[in-house]
């Protein structure tokens, strides 16, 4: 059996769809995490907005200096909380979007593989003989690479999932410090009266 120019253009015109279609994926993934991110961002810019008019209407009215510590002592574990929350919605979407293209990435590299094995196969049966060898170590090469691959997604993610738990972990701290002291500041302030 040999393989015809037809059977050659075929296969060529049926990577590049293929190729098209992981493409448009990855960037309609990508653009998907944009929209996201924006939406976030506006809502964020609107929260913050909303929370300057409070405080300047509290700023207002305030009648001595340490009301107004008091005001902006109160303000530090709210503003804190925020920028907490919105850190981790942002690495949300970024986390989202890498396990989105790792995703499309490990199901392109399968699609590969078997296209590579499958093209291997046909092209053992034109082999002349003698090239069972060849073939067998074109293979196992094939196979390698794939877990390979398989091997560094699998260390990446956890990796990545490691470093978020350590950052929440010590963002926890930094809250909870944060609170105890300015808890601490407001109580002073207000035995001072």
């Amino acid at each position: 059996m040999s393989v015809t120019p037809d059977q050659v253009v075929a296969v060529a015109k049926s990577n590049l769809e293929a190729g098209l279609k992981s493409s448009v994926a990855a960037m309609s993934t990508v653009l998907a995490a944009v929209e996201s991110l924006s939406a976030l961002n506006l809502n964020t810019a609107r929260a913050s907005f909303d929370d300057g008019l409070a405080y300047l209407k509290a700023v207002a009215v305030v009648k001595d200096p340490k009301q107004l510590a008091a005001l902006q002592a109160g303000l530090l574990v709210p503003s804190l909380e925020k920028g907490v929350a919105y850190g981790r919605a942002v690495a949300e979407i970024g986390s989202k979007l890498q396990s989105d293209l790792t995703a499309q990435c490990e199901a392109e590299v399968a699609n590969l593989v078997g296209q590579a094995n499958s093209t291997l196969e046909t092209l053992s049966k034109a082999a002349p003989a003698g090239s069972e060898a060849a073939v067998s170590a074109a293979k196992g090469a094939i196979a390698q690479a794939s877990a390979a691959y398989q091997d560094a997604s699998r260390q990446m993610t956890a990796a990545v999932t490691q470093a978020r738990t350590q950052l929440d972990s010590a963002t926890s701290v930094a809250v909870e410090n944060l609170t105890k002291s300015t808890a601490a500041a407001a109580a002073v302030l207000s035995s001072a009266k």
